[in-house]
């Protein structure tokens, strides 16, 4: 413990200013409103676009550990993760979730998971409907 606990690599030039963790997984928010999440990935919580864990395996932090993807010019300003699913407040009031969604946990209306195939992320993802002009300042999963 104390000064032989490693630091978390999260690349060159990230610097983290928040860190939330969810029952199988840990996601950063950066400067600059990045997000780099790792752990468990069986339902795509960690929001990779693929399958694969992240932080269990030699290279797989640090500049090799993908940010989240949530759409061009993007930037999260808050975050919460439940047991298998992560959420994510954006700068202009829009929610959008990732992750387990068995039962509808991501607000979309459906109970498919998201974040653990290609092409669900990104501009892929929808942003949670929470009615006409409505903006989120905060977010629990």
């Amino acid at each position: 413990m104390g000064a032989n606990l490693p630091v978390v690599a999260l690349g060159q030039g990230a610097t983290a200013v928040g860190v939330v963790c969810g029952g199988s997984h840990t996601c950063a928010l950066l400067e600059g409103g990045l997000t780099k999440c790792w752990g468990l990935n069986g339902t795509g919580q960690p929001g990779p676009g693929d399958p694969q864990w992240r932080g269990d395996q030699p290279g797989e932090m640090g500049d090799m550990l993908p940010f989240v993807q949530l759409g061009a010019g993007v930037k999260v300003v808050r975050l919460a993760l439940g047991d298998a699913h992560s959420c994510a407040v954006l700068d202009d009031g829009r929610v959008k979730c990732w992750g387990a969604n068995n039962l509808g946990q991501l607000g979309l209306g459906d109970t498919n998971s998201r974040g653990d195939q290609p092409g669900e992320m990104g501009a892929a993802l929808p942003a949670v409907d929470l009615g006409a002009g409505q903006k989120a300042v905060d977010v629990a999963a």
